[in-house]
């Protein structure tokens, strides 16, 4: 299936050719049309050459002081006490999420591969991961770079790493190896701000379709169900306003969506959860729509930006009121966390509850979502799929190596307001499911965590057992 995809561009440009120099190909095969999607193919070619590898030099994106800019970053611990926190919280989700049997011996060897799956082994095919007598203290080192000062390892701040090493060789019960044995060329970390994209072309039909399916056809469902599509500072969003005064003192329902096709593969969900009167704000994210666009490629806009839209749409809805009932699937869960860690960037907050689904914003630390989605070879065809048609589509790609500042967006249950619900996925290839139920039922009890059996990430969205569930717990927390 990806293959026939990935050959258009060569036989459309063999077909330009033969048709100009050569007498062989049927004339029927010669038309003008065909010249111009050949020329087409080839213009988006070249520029997604020029796009990838300039973005590939973008690494000062990677700064907390760009994607997040002009704010109080207190939430953010010092480099040492980050990682105290983030290793404490891992080590209590395993607890919680292995049986009761389970031996020193074994949480040892859980933590070692939790830790390892953030390296590599280049000599290995498929980007298999490391394993942990493999890894020397300097690999952790330019890891420990990365993960808590978003650079790059140099002698200096190696130096000023050692008290992070030793804590890390702590935690996982057994020394790494160190000079004079010299670190294994072979192995190397994912650092994903400071990495190359790894981004792979896409014929022009395959933004066609895109945009055919997140822009018009979304377009046309939405405005059957009352909404309007609007923008506000570059952000586009679809708004329904209730249609009576019985709405009036109901907190706005937001949407915001994950990585896809956009909006419109979540309009079952979407159709049921706005079945009550209130007013409705559902946001498409076009840098993760898998849309050919300035906007979603380059232009990318810094984070807060967004998550300051949001908060001013809802302090726009709802004046006076104690926030929003914020529903977010995957990625877009990382903006509803800004909204509750920031507050709205005002004196209330934009957050009243939230049902999250698929999250990728809790333990960050494990190296699940950022190894499986952005880094492993796909082993089966449900991967090959989601790799070819999502992860390396440039736009994803740039948005998650390049604007997604890995330690800022991990979120603590203990932030969750109140009123909150979480869905997750059994067999999610991405985010560690097991783990996040067990670090919520340990930090966060009162918050309502359902678990799907047998779906995969997103799957919820075509099931209508589950999505009615999703509707079900959001109706529960939205009080």
């Amino acid at each position: 299936m990806i293959w026939p995809i990935k050959a258009i561009l060569p036989v459309t440009l063999l077909r330009f050719f033969l048709s100009h120099f050569s007498s062989y190909l049927p004339s029927y095969l010669s038309h003008p049309l065909l010249d111009l999607h050949a020329a087409a193919e080839l213009a988006l070619f070249f520029h997604f050459l020029w796009k990838a590898r300039s973005l590939t030099g973008s690494v000062p994106a990677a700064s907390a002081s760009y994607l997040y800019p002009d704010i109080d970053l207190q939430t953010n611990l010092p480099p040492f006490e980050h990682l105290k926190v983030s290793l404490t919280h891992l080590t209590s989700a395993l607890k919680t999420s292995l049986p009761k049997s389970t031996t020193p011996a074994q949480m040892r060897a859980r933590k070692q591969h939790e830790l390892a799956n953030w390296f590599t082994d280049k000599s290995l095919s498929g980007n298999a991961p490391a394993t942990f007598g493999q890894l020397h203290r300097h690999h952790l080192s330019s890891w420990l770079a990365w993960a808590f000062h978003d650079r790059s390892l140099d002698d200096a701040l190696e130096e000023e790493l050692e008290p992070l090493v030793d804590a890390v060789e702590k935690w996982a019960g057994a020394p790494l190896l160190s000079s004079p044995s010299p670190p294994s060329p072979t192995i190397v970390p994912l650092r994903l701000n400071l990495d190359d994209l790894r981004a792979q072309h896409r014929p022009i039909l395959h933004y066609v379709v895109t945009h055919l399916c997140a822009n018009l056809a979304g377009w046309a469902i939405f405005r059957a169900r009352g909404f309007e599509r609007r923008v506000k500072n570059g952000q586009v969003y679809y708004f329904r306003k209730r249609r009576d005064l019985k709405g009036r003192g109901r907190k706005p329902l937001v949407f915001v969506s994950g990585i896809g096709i956009g909006l419109i593969s979540y309009e079952s969900l979407i159709r049921v959860l706005t079945s009550d009167d209130r007013d409705i704000l559902a946001f498409d994210l076009p840098e993760i729509s898998l849309r050919w666009s300035p906007f979603a490629q380059h232009a990318h806009a810094p984070p807060l930006r967004t998550v300051e839209t949001v908060a001013a749409l809802i302090g726009a809805c709802h004046r006076g009121g104690e926030g929003a009932h914020c529903v977010a699937h995957s990625m877009g869960c990382v903006i509803v966390q800004w909204l509750i860690r920031l507050g709205g960037r005002g004196a209330r907050p934009a957050v009243a509850s939230l049902t999250f689904v698929d999250p990728v914003c809790f333990l960050l630390i494990s190296p699940s979502v950022a190894a499986n989605f952005c880094y492993r070879f796909p082993r089966t065809f449900l991967d090959l799929l989601v790799s070819y048609f999502v992860a390396r589509e440039v736009g994803v790609n740039n948005s998650l190596h390049r604007h997604f500042q890995w330690k800022l967006n991990n979120l603590e249950p203990r932030l969750l307001p109140a009123n909150s619900a979480v869905v997750l996925s059994e067999w999610d290839a991405f985010v560690p499911s097991e783990l996040v139920r067990a670090h919520l039922r340990a930090e966060r009890p009162d918050v309502d965590v359902a678990m799907l059996r047998h779906h995969f990430h997103s799957q919820f969205s075509v099931v209508p057992e589950s999505f009615n569930l999703v509707a079900k717990m959001s109706r529960d927390v939205d009080k």
